[in-house]
């Protein structure tokens, strides 16, 4: 159903790649998409300054970056309003950073973990179709991220 490979080239956190791929799969499943195959490359700032200049001409370091590479809507959605990632196939990748994970969890007084997840879930839900360009968008991207890291006890902080 959801196929999820883990490329880890960062040495800043230790991260079970099991812990991620669940949070790939409970994600997933909660949009209700119904087959993926996802990527997450867990990266430093170096490198993912690298990919956000070379592949978005953006000149700086961020938290996380979502490729989708194929969409394709397998079934109908009638059943699921709201749930935008609802029928779909996807294939895509999540490119993280563990040391932005890291720092803005020091930041925060929370935890590297934390951000980590909350940068999956963010980068899961783009890959759905949701985005956060627009003030409405933001809202309704915000109100999934908060559902489904509920799962987990956790909760976004205001400045994501």
């Amino acid at each position: 159903m959801y196929d999820v490979d883990v490329a880890d080239r960062q040495s800043i956190l230790a991260l079970p790649p099991d812990w991620i791929a669940e949070i790939v799969q409970r994600t997933l499943a909660e949009e209700r998409v119904v087959a993926a195959q996802i990527v997450v490359a867990l990266l430093n700032d170096a490198m993912i300054h690298s990919v956000n200049r070379d592949f978005l001409q953006h000149d700086d370091a961020t938290d996380v970056i979502s490729f989708l590479y194929d969409s394709e809507q397998l079934e109908e959605t009638t059943g699921s309003p709201g749930f935008r990632g609802a029928g779909l196939r996807l294939e895509g990748e999540i490119v993280i950073s563990t040391e932005t994970a890291a720092r803005t969890a020091l930041e925060l007084e929370s935890s590297p973990e934390r951000e980590v997840a909350l940068y999956l879930v963010h980068g899961l839900l783009h890959l759905c179709g949701y985005d956060d360009l627009t003030e409405d968008e933001r809202q309704l991207m915000r109100v999934r991220e908060r559902s489904i890291l509920k799962l987990w006890d956790l909760t976004p902080h205001e400045t994501f």
